[in-house]
């Protein structure tokens, strides 16, 4: 209904241009005036008219509502969350090694109104060259004997490791929650997943093709290792992602519950559709969700969406926990309302890391 206004605006003030434009009253002044606002006004609803086409197809807003708390900054009221679950995830994990403390990287970018530091590097097993942005918590600095677990980000497609500490704005909400007492400290790591060509190849290594996997699992784990106190035991690390990246963060821990046992998925899909992968009966079989669900392995997920998610429907986190089976636990949360967009995921944040604290030993 929205466009459909916006069509018949744009088109409206065209015609009442065309017909008007010499028939205004009054001395010149009156009569440029009156040819510049209407001018104006053209513009105003051939933007906006350009806006709403591209979000209606990109599904960057589903509301005003989103939209308002985005510009202004505000938080959006989606209606309250649901949560239910399946399975479980048995005991808990002991806490294992910990990582060096000495920095190696020595080329950080501090950005301190994000709370986060980014560096480039060439992964030594991928040889992958790609971004991490990392948040330190709290007193990192202060505690220097102290070693932290780590939760591990991926983005969407098009999309940039930095979109979590500016759209979703996740460094200063941890922060918050941890200041509060609210969230454990964590150390959040995001690096670039559309590795391959602009592509994140459903975060799998496909032969003659990028080793996304490689990339993300073994050299951004490592240069991790190599940087921060960090926990390198398998409870301490999780993963999250939104869009694409949710079926990356919730592959990981099913294909590789030796390195990851706990993962998040926001508005995702978790069924593999790039046709190198599901016509390759191997391939299919060790990365692709549904497929690694039925060895069962002792990981827990958290899956949230919005509510009138077009993209990512609450429907699509029933059928996956349909396929759950102990000791795999799968928690869904979904709002009562809300979209495919970071004002959405945004507020879904302080939820989402209060239930990895429960988590993570």
């Amino acid at each position: 209904m929205t466009l459909l206004v916006a069509v018949f605006l744009a088109v409206l003030a065209f015609a009442g241009c065309m017909a008007v434009w010499n028939r205004i009253p009054g001395p010149g002044v009156v009569r440029h005036a009156g040819r510049a606002g209407m001018i104006l006004l053209c513009q105003v609803t051939a933007l906006a008219l350009v806006g709403l086409l591209i979000n209606n197809a990109r599904g960057f807003y589903g509301t005003w509502g989103e939209v308002s708390a985005d510009f202004l900054g505000t938080s959006f009221d989606d209606g309250g969350g649901m949560e239910s679950s399946v399975g479980g995830a048995g005991g808990r994990h002991a806490s294992g090694l910990v990582g060096p403390g000495p920095l190696t990287q020595k080329r950080f970018k501090t950005d301190a109104g994000r709370k986060s530091l980014e560096a480039k590097f060439t992964g030594p097993a991928s040889h992958v060259t790609g971004r991490v942005v990392i948040y330190l918590p709290p007193n990192y600095k202060q505690d220097a004997h102290v070693s932290y677990p780590v939760v591990q980000l991926f983005g969407g497609t098009p999309g940039e490791p930095t979109t979590w500490y500016g759209d979703l704005n996740v460094g200063n909400q941890v922060d918050r929650m941890i200041r509060d007492g609210k969230a454990r400290p964590f150390i959040l790591v995001s690096a670039s997943i559309n590795v391959a060509g602009g592509k994140p190849n459903e975060c799998t290594d496909i032969p003659r093709q990028t080793p996304v996997a490689t990339w993300l699992t073994r050299d951004v784990r490592d240069f991790m290792y190599q940087n921060f106190r960090v926990r390198t035991d398998a409870a301490a690390w999780a993963t999250m992602g939104y869009s694409e990246g949710a079926y990356c963060a919730v592959k990981f821990p099913l294909q590789h519950p030796n390195l990851y046992r706990t993962g998040v998925g926001i508005a995702g899909t978790y069924e593999s559709t790039d046709p190198r992968i599901k016509h390759d009966v191997r391939l299919l079989r060790e990365n692709a969700p549904y497929e690694l669900l039925t060895r069962a392995p002792a990981a827990r997920l958290l899956l949230a969406t919005g509510g009138r998610d077009p993209e990512a429907p609450p429907s699509e986190i029933d059928n996956f926990m349909r396929h759950v089976r102990p000791p795999t636990g799968v928690t869904k949360y979904t709002t009562k309302i809300g979209e495919h967009g970071t004002v959405v995921w945004r507020t879904m944040l302080p939820y989402i890391f209060g239930w990895l604290t429960k988590q993570i030993p």
